[in-house]
């Protein structure tokens, strides 16, 4: 099991928020699951992700894919977002 952090800005939380929540069957396809959604307390489009999942190799491909950049342009998100794979030690 390991643990994915994601942090990224985005231009607008609500819209962003539909297509994150949109996206779920893609995330479930490599058995990710959601276990937080943050805003920043002094920025609402600053969001850090908290996930996880069993299989790292199928999470590093789920972030590599091409038609995931085009999911994070629909959902307005700004830049590349900083990923973490983490396995607990």
């Amino acid at each position: 099991m390991v643990t994915i952090i994601v942090n990224h800005v985005v231009k607008n939380y609500a819209d962003w928020r539909k297509v994150f929540d949109a996206d779920a069957a893609n995330r479930s396809k490599v058995d990710m699951k959601i276990t937080g959604v943050f805003q920043h307390i002094e920025n609402q489009n600053q969001i850090t992700i908290t996930a996880e999942a069993s299989n790292p190799e199928a999470v590093k491909q789920f972030f590599a894919n091409p038609e995931l950049k085009k999911t994070l342009e629909k959902g307005g998100v700004i830049g590349m977002p900083e990923v973490q794979i983490l396995k607990k030690v």
